[in-house]
């Protein structure tokens, strides 16, 4: 892929992206920060002032599924527009198209960093979390990650150049998906024959990692851990293989 050649390219759509978000506003890129430390304080005072959750530091477990959910959520969302909403540029220049797919999970993933650097501290402070060498598993797990809500990316920005229903659906099946993730329950609380047809859903299995991580202090499962290493790479290679497969189309169909 020659895209390693465009890795500035993709550094400054980043970065656009993010500076498009805040621009104009007086706190800028601060807001990244103040959105994750709202949602602990709205959460801290809901789920134990006024809903009781059977689950101990519940707004701090809320937290470890939303933030890592809203990145992949995001990224999908994101990337339905990717292609379509940057015709004009894909008719006048060159360039590998598969920077826009790649752009829009990088800058999910800056906001997703960003977040994680106001929950952890602030867990500490209002939670007493802890945090052990299970740490050492966040990066092989992140990096799966990527991987994974990259190659779902390529599959869904091609299938909008052709078929629009496809941002209708997304969001749907996003909503779908999110109660079908183990994000305000327990899994380790569900039935054993449901835990299993949960577990069936890829994204459970990063949320699991993430809040065996952070939320339990403990590896994540070795078993899981293979899992996700085959559907990532799998997924990367049919999302980027559709991808390429149809991307000379795409400066006619866009």
């Amino acid at each position: 892929m020659r895209l390693f050649s465009y890795l500035e390219l993709v550094r400054n759509l980043v970065l656009k992206d993010l500076k498009l978000k805040y621009r104009d506003s007086a706190f800028g890129f601060l807001w990244s920060l103040a959105n994750p430390l709202l949602l602990i304080v709205v959460y801290s005072f809901v789920f134990t002032q006024m809903i009781r959750v059977d689950i101990p530091s519940f707004p701090y477990f809320l937290l470890v599924g939303i933030l890592p959910w809203n990145f992949f959520a995001a990224s999908l969302m994101m990337s339905t527009g990717s292609v379509i909403d940057n015709a004009n540029l894909i008719r006048k220049v060159w360039l590998p198209i598969e920077v826009f797919p790649v752009a829009t999970v990088l800058f999910n993933l800056a906001q997703f960093l960003l977040a994680l650097i106001v929950l952890l501290p602030a867990a500490m402070l209002l939670f007493g979390a802890a945090f052990s060498w299970a740490l050492a598993a966040f990066v092989p797990l992140l990096i799966l990650h990527i991987l994974f809500t990259l190659g779902l990316c390529f599959f869904f920005s091609t299938a909008t150049v052709f078929f629009r229903d496809v941002r209708h659906f997304t969001e749907i099946f996003l909503m779908l998906l999110f109660w079908l993730t183990p994000i305000v329950y327990d899994i380790q609380r569900l039935p054993r024959s449901l835990q299993s047809a949960v577990l069936m859903n890829p994204a459970s299995l990063f949320i699991t990692g993430y809040q065996d991580i952070f939320y339990r202090q403990a590896l994540p499962d070795p078993w899981s851990m293979t899992a996700l290493c085959l559907v990532s790479l799998v997924t990367l290679f049919a999302g980027y293989t559709v991808f390429r497969s149809f991307k000379l189309r795409f400066a006619e169909e866009a």
